[in-house]
């Protein structure tokens, strides 16, 4: 129902209109054959998930026929959702009937009693098998076909990343039948960490999604010979049963089973399993895999309507604005009336509130044009002003429309603007969006820490170097410390510690002595040196500039599987080396391994040996933490264990464990934090003397990186 006051007001029409809708359908009406009729409710731009969940602003709604268009074309009906699912199942699932023929194929299964879990492992394993068989089938039956034939652009837009896909997951179920076998040491949460990385190359086939799909309906639709290939195309793979677009929806819909199908295993996996700990932690990983996807989808949207609304502005370019990307976030759009305190004018405005600045339109009618137009006026930084609120004495009368006052006001010099909204409700939710992007600009939670964070835009995945989870999206995924160069999401602020600074002298210096050392026949473009890798000074394994002797040094005295990577003070000495070394203790000895890079077509690799690349330092150390490096050099069987620099603790109560992988903790006791790989479940890795094992995150209170 409503109140009296939103009809006399027109504050929340919508409330009257849905009230009318509800009583059209009582059976007292309809027996009077009056027909009923049903309402949605109207949104603004801003209203969209893809505008970070703020459904409860409910602010103005919006006129733009571009958002219309949008929710008509990009949103997928529940029934389009449950067609991509039955296609899924067709294409992917196993046949129960079978699963226990098929059950006997794999080595871990193959066991004098069958569990349950591997009744789970062999859906994994057989639906993997039939994906693949599927992405090969694009690949044979579409995609070389269809090369022949097709512009480059309409081609690369339809079939974006489907190769990489393919290569991917044919390796990926390759080291998930290497796991079933009783004669591996890998596991099968081994094989989800090892490919995780590899698997945000979903993020940009998942946003490009629709556009696909649409491009096919369009290129069929403009061309008759490419519509009858294509046709020809679905015979082949499947007698016609699916379309191409259908197709093209399976590979999200199997990115997004992994989490349960893991969920389902960890269910029937004992409490006594040596891999139910690994398992959990995997299906964590592949939640946040799934997250960071969903997200990178929903800020490619959201900056597709952004370009759009930029466009509308017809002036936008004359000004010479920066792009709207640049501003953040949008959080909230509508009408409101507004005065300048230079010209104490009330003026109609069209209003958008990003993360960093509000921006004001005029409202412009063109002929011809069937979306709303806009002229720009006025860009208020939002980091500038101050928000200060203006109490009314509610009237009924209809004077007391758009009486509803707030302002901003500037820090400094500048100009005043008083904010007038139609209802005290509206007043309230825009105040409350400008306080939201005051605190995205600088968050209240910065003061329980050292460190110098600022809203960033993160070009490459990165990861959150507090709960080590993926900083998610496309723009202003998280924040980063202007000193020590860390990265977090908004929420890990208070958990960050203090900031660990590295004073911009010392990069330069460091820059400059590199620069020196480069031989005369070495391509110093090639050259990663470790001022171009902030995120290094992130883990606990980079120590900087640091020569062979003083590593030795600093591990000679630490348990085997200790290591860390260090900048050579020497530089390289042949083309293919970097600046990187690995320093490993090993066998109580300190073994140190060049770390050298491949350029090919543009694109640099790391790597120890060729046996194996991989696009950055973190991944290569990533990868060995979790494989042996036996594949590089001859009898170095270890994985990296322990990074050099760890974080020393002082337990705050006493703990006793009870499973014996856990760490007995005494009150007042020093231990050093190996690892917070389990930080979302409140428990660390920690060593104390030689023994090593988990603990309350609660239970102790950190004080310093250790060496």
């Amino acid at each position: 129902m409503f109140d009296p006051v939103v009809l006399f007001e027109l504050s929340d029409f919508f409330k009257v209109i849905r009230t009318l809708s509800i009583l059209s359908r009582t059976p007292k009406l309809q027996r009077l054959h009056i027909p009923g009729f049903i309402v949605t409710k109207p949104r603004t731009l801003s209203q969209e998930d893809i505008y970070r969940n703020i459904n409860s602003l409910d602010l103005v709604s919006s006129r733009s026929a571009l958002l219309d268009s949008f929710h008509e074309n990009e949103y997928t009906s529940y029934d389009t959702h449950i067609r991509n699912e039955e296609i899924y199942h067709d294409l992917c699932a196993i046949d129960n009937n079978c699963s226990s023929i098929a059950i006997s194929e794999h080595p871990v299964i193959a066991q004098q009693t069958i569990e349950k879990r591997d009744y789970v492992i062999n859906e994994l394993v057989e639906t993997e098998k039939n994906y693949v068989d599927v992405l090969q089938t694009l690949l044979k039956c579409f995609i070389k076909p269809l090369s022949k034939i097709m512009k480059e652009d309409d081609f690369f837009t339809i079939f974006q990343g489907i190769k990489e896909l393919y290569e991917v997951h044919k390796d990926f179920h390759h080291d998930l039948i290497k796991a079933c076998s009783s004669y591996s040491t890998l596991r099968l949460s081994d094989v989800f960490l090892n490919w995780k990385d590899k698997f945000l190359v979903y993020a940009d086939y998942c946003a490009n999604l629709t556009t696909a799909q649409d491009r096919i309906q369009d290129v069929c639709s403009q061309n008759e010979h490419i519509y009858r290939e294509v046709n020809r195309c679905q015979e082949e793979a499947n007698n016609g049963k699916f379309k191409l677009r259908d197709i093209l929806s399976v590979p999200m819909q199997r990115i997004l089973k992994y989490h349960l199908l893991l969920d389902k295993l960890i269910h029937d996996t004992p409490q006594t399993h040596k891999d139910l700990p690994g398992l959990e932690w995997a299906k964590e990983c592949m939640v946040d895999v799934a997250q960071y996807i969903n997200e990178v989808k929903r800020d490619s949207d959201t900056l597709q309507i952004m370009n759009d609304v930029q466009k509308s502005i017809v002036d936008w370019d004359v000004v010479g604005i920066t792009p709207l990307k640049n501003y953040g976030h949008l959080i909230a759009d509508g009408e409101l009336k507004i005065k300048s305190h230079n010209d104490q004018k009330v003026k109609p405005r069209y209003v958008f509130i990003f993360d960093q600045v509000v921006l004001m339109c005029k409202s412009i009618r063109f002929i011809g044009f069937q979306s709303d137009q806009y002229s720009f006026k006025q860009l208020l930084f939002i980091s500038q002003h101050r928000l200060e609120d203006y109490t009314t004495r509610k009237l009924l009368s209809r004077d007391n429309r758009w009486s509803h006052q707030f302002n901003m006001v500037p820090k400094s010099e500048g100009t005043t603007y008083t904010f007038y909204a139609r209802s005290e409700d509206q007043k309230m939710k825009w105040m409350k969006a400008i306080q939201d992007a005051m605190d995205n600009n600088e968050p209240s939670v910065c003061n329980l820490t050292s460190h110098k964070f600022i809203m960033h835009s993160f070009d490459t995945p990165t990861v959150c170097y507090h709960c080590s989870k993926y900083l998610k999206g496309c723009i202003f995924q998280g924040y980063k410390c202007k000193e020590c160069f860390i990265s977090v999401h908004k929420l890990c602020i208070p958990e960050s510690g203090r900031c660990g600074l590295i004073s911009p002298q010392s990069t330069t210096t460091h820059n400059t002595m590199f620069q020196n050392k480069f031989p005369n026949n070495f391509d110093r473009h090639r050259s990663h040196d470790w001022s171009d890798n902030d995120t290094l000074t992130e883990h606990l394994w980079f120590v900087g500039e640091m020569d062979r002797d003083r590593a030795t040094t600093l591990l000679e005295s630490e348990s085997d599987g200790t290591y860390l990577v260090r900048i050579r003070p020497q530089g390289p000495t042949r083309p293919v080396e970097t600046v990187y070394a690995l320093s490993l203790k090993s066998n109580n000895q300190v073994k140190h391994m060049k770390i050298c890079e491949r350029l090919e077509d543009g694109i640099s690799s790391f790597y120890l040996s060729e046996k194996r690349f991989f696009p950055n330092l973190v991944e290569l150390v990533n990868f060995y933490e979790r494989n042996s490096l036996s594949e590089n050099f001859t009898g170095l069987d270890i994985k990296l264990k322990w990074p050099f620099c760890r974080i020393l603790a002082v337990a705050k109560y006493n703990f006793s464990p009870t499973e014996s992988n856990q760490l007995p903790l005494k009150e007042g006791c020093t231990l050093k934090i190996l690892s917070k790989e389990g930080d979302q479940k409140g428990w660390w890795k920690g060593q104390i003397g030689d023994k090593i094992g988990f603990f309350p995150k609660v239970y102790v209170q950190e004080m310093a990186n250790t060496h």
